[in-house]
């Protein structure tokens, strides 16, 4: 035995340890559970009479940065009152597992936030364990906050999975901030295979989402009474576009000299009013003069900025009768597009003067779902990758507490 080392506990309490070894990169350790009589699971009778015992290796969390190698010693019963021969309970590693319950919570937690094949080399076991217990760990966690009641507000968007341009929809609780699925595709049919399963869903009064057809489809379908809001970003984003288009026709019609003013003030001409620098404001007042019609965007584009901060729904109304005048009237054919898009989806867009809901936590979760597939090199697998996306919840009904950073 050796005289110069120190127990450790093992922390294990059903187990008693016989004997201990410790080698250079691990610790192999002895181990019978310490029960001298098991209930039979034919007749549930207790009896203490042994059949045989057979050895099992099984591993454990590590010791001092070493691997802990467990060498079970698994016994085997036999019932005196009907016979029946069976092993006894095996409570600290599960049946036929070769690892030990907390060694496999650990490992799931682990690689929440790191990457499997990282945990799996630190570890020193496979990376297909791995895999399983990060599914495991989300799904436990998943399947024991489950939805009592559908949310007031739900956010809607799609987002890329991968260079080819296939798409995935992120349906989020707007009030409690939560991912509540990832669904496949960005269709329909999909979506309402969702809403229709959602508990009490008259609870929902509205719906953000960008203007995409389908999913304003769905929502009329399956939730009648909720109101469809569109994202004031997604607006604001068109408008943007419009602006930039006009300058864009302006600087090709140009000298060399003015195209490059022009280019260079394509961010400027985007940035809020009231964000401006003294400098950039001077340099637009320098455009301005040459460029009337840039001026005509300029101004149309910060008149909407304006426009939503409108305080009631019937002023606001009214201002976006007058916003549409002055584009159906106005010189700038790029922006009779947004004309087309007003007339489409003027309903929806009024309604956020109703609830005040943007997508904008959904657009967050966007670019923490972009961050997950960085990590990984992306995913070939969606089950794993849509568990990987439920895991960023950091709070609520469906709460994770190891967040990907």
């Amino acid at each position: 035995m050796q005289d110069d080392c120190i127990a450790v506990a093992l922390g294990l309490p059903q187990l008693q340890v016989l004997e201990q070894k410790e080698l250079e990169n691990r610790f192999e350790v002895a181990v019978i559970y310490r029960r001298s009589e098991v209930s039979c699971p034919r007749c549930g009778k207790v009896t203490s009479k042994e059949h045989d015992r057979r050895l099992q290796w099984k591993q454990d969390r590590r010791l001092r940065d070493k691997v802990v190698l467990l060498r079970l010693i698994k016994r085997r019963f036999r019932c005196v009152w009907c016979g029946k021969v069976f092993s006894e309970p095996d409570e600290v590693f599960g049946t036929r597992r070769r690892s030990s319950y907390r060694f496999r919570k650990y490992l799931g937690q682990e690689a929440l936030h790191q990457t499997v094949k990282r945990v799996a080399q630190k570890e020193q076991t496979g990376e297909g364990l791995v895999r399983r217990c990060v599914a495991e760990e989300i799904g436990w966690r998943l399947g024991t906050k489950g939805i009592a009641e559908a949310p007031e507000f739900i956010g809607l968007d799609e987002f890329s999975v991968s260079g080819r341009r296939l798409y995935h929809t992120a349906i989020c609780d707007l009030a409690d901030k939560e991912v509540m699925e990832v669904i496949e595709g960005h269709g329909r049919q999909k979506v309402e295979e969702y809403l229709n399963k959602l508990p009490q869903p008259e609870k929902v009064k509205a719906v953000a989402m960008d203007m995409h057809e389908p999913f304003r489809q769905a929502v009329q379908m399956c939730l009648p009474q909720a109101k469809v809001v569109v994202d004031k970003f997604h607006l604001i984003r068109h408008i943007n576009g419009a602006l930039d288009k006009v300058r864009s026709r302006l600087q090709g019609g140009n000298s060399r000299g003015k195209r490059r003013e022009l280019f260079n003030s394509r961010y400027t001409l985007l940035k809020g009013a009231e964000r401006l620098t003294d400098a950039e404001r001077e340099r637009l007042n320098r455009l301005f003069p040459f460029y009337p019609e840039l001026r005509e965007a300029w101004v149309l584009k910060e008149s909407f900025r304006g426009w939503y901060k409108t305080a009631d729904k019937n002023g606001a109304e009214e201002i976006l009768g007058l916003l549409e005048e002055n584009i159906a009237y106005g010189s700038l054919p790029e922006f009779k597009e947004v004309l087309h898009t007003l007339t489409n989806w003027r309903e929806e867009i009024l309604s956020y003067f109703d609830y005040r809901i943007t997508n904008g936590f959904v657009e967050g979760k966007n670019n923490r779902i972009k961050t997950i597939k960085r990590m990984a090199y992306g995913y070939r697998n969606m089950a794993n990758f849509r568990l990987r996306i439920l895991a960023t919840n950091s709070k609520g009904k469906r709460s994770i507490s190891h967040l990907l950073t």
